[in-house]
């Protein structure tokens, strides 16, 4: 089951990738290092926390209802550091890279939701 989302994390990634480079306002910053960096913090935030509610699910309902607020409240909370830091660090796209991350975002919280319930009416 974890190698299914890993391979569904590695398919939003290619993506969230070529969406950007297709994009032609967007294709400046989609060929930056740093949005590749960022596309691949997204992936493997999304797989480690996904393996931390998977493993809570055998807990109780308490303990899983948790680690779900819990991914999810990590989750803005990192996205608001990284947009922030990329703003103050005033490096070039700036408005591009906002919109980008906040797309990389929801892309990867839809899969994460979509595995969660899966999780949830599996188990």
């Amino acid at each position: 089951m974890m190698n299914r989302f890993i391979v569904k994390t590695l398919i939003v990634s290619v993506l969230c990738v070529t969406i950007g480079n297709i994009l032609p306002l967007f294709s400046d910053m989609a060929n930056q290092p740093i949005w590749f960096l960022t596309i691949a913090f997204y992936a493997l935030l999304t797989i480690l926390l996904r393996t931390w509610v998977a493993k809570s699910q055998q807990g109780s309902a308490i303990k899983f209802s948790t680690a779900v607020i819990g991914t999810t409240t990590a989750k803005m909370l990192l996205t608001i550091v990284i947009i922030t830091t990329y703003l103050v660090s005033k490096l070039p796209h700036r408005e591009l890279f906002v919109f980008g991350v906040f797309g990389v975002f929801v892309a990867f919280s839809v899969l994460f939701v979509i595995d969660v319930q899966q999780l949830i009416k599996g188990g």
